[in-house]
């Protein structure tokens, strides 16, 4: 499984962009300052073929990706209880960055090894509420989570849930991105990742005062939660579409 995440690195857009950077806190944004476009990919392989996926995109995807500039950022991670179930956060300047990447000649050939392989995919359109992450570092722990949030309260939770992402990234040096998105066709449906540079600076993190506050503050607003775990990652920050 090791050399899969090191396949599935290949994946992230930050291997080759990061050199050089400042590990400040920075939200993504377009050059003209306004949210992405967000999209969520769970690819399922056929059963055990997942590091076979994640070999064919390190070919084809990665290095393609790495040199499209509007293909901001691919995070992921393989899901902890299903290994063949990997999830992405996918970040686009625009949909025509978007239609830049998907028509290339990398990612068809990319779509041609994985269609023997590929058991289902869904792509989940999402708006950003908080695409927060550090200039740079490599990320080990991730995690995602889904929560259904009562309708009456979303923009509370959007708010609380935007300052928690900025203040997190900004004051906890092991927290290396944080992630909120709500789907497109049902906005109180929350999607997020949040990245961390160990198993230490997540247990940092969720044992701090400030993230206790946040948890107090938004529990009530749920009408449901699920948590994600994935497998160890190795995820290399992009520093594509940060703003300072």
């Amino acid at each position: 499984m090791k050399q899969l995440q090191k396949k599935l690195a290949a994946l992230v857009l930050g291997g080759l962009m990061a050199i050089g950077a400042t590990a400040a806190a920075h939200p993504i944004r377009t050059p003209e300052g306004n949210m992405p476009m967000v999209h969520w990919a769970v690819v399922e392989s056929t059963p055990g073929d997942m590091q076979k996926m994640g070999e064919a995109a390190a070919r084809t995807v990665g290095p393609q990706a790495v040199s499209e500039a509007g293909t901001y950022a691919l995070y992921g991670g393989v899901d902890a209880e299903q290994p063949d179930v990997l999830r992405l956060i996918e970040i686009y300047e625009s949909y025509e960055a978007y239609r830049i990447h998907s028509t290339s000649e990398a990612f068809q050939m990319y779509r041609a090894e994985r269609l023997p392989i590929l058991k289902s995919l869904k792509i989940l359109e999402a708006n950003g509420i908080a695409l927060e992450q550090k200039a740079e570092g490599v990320g080990t722990v991730v995690l995602m989570h889904r929560y259904e949030v009562r309708p009456e309260r979303l923009a509370e939770y959007q708010k609380l849930a935007t300052a928690e992402a900025v203040r997190a990234v900004r004051d906890d040096a092991g927290v290396l991105g944080i992630f909120v998105t709500a789907e497109h066709d049902a906005p109180n449906v929350i999607h997020t990742m949040e990245i961390f540079r160990d198993e230490a600076a997540y247990q940092s993190y969720v044992e701090s005062a400030p993230y206790g506050a946040y948890l107090r503050g938004t529990s009530s607003m749920f009408t449901a939660a699920r948590e994600i775990a994935n497998r160890p990652a190795h995820i290399v920050l992009s520093a594509k579409g940060l703003q300072k």
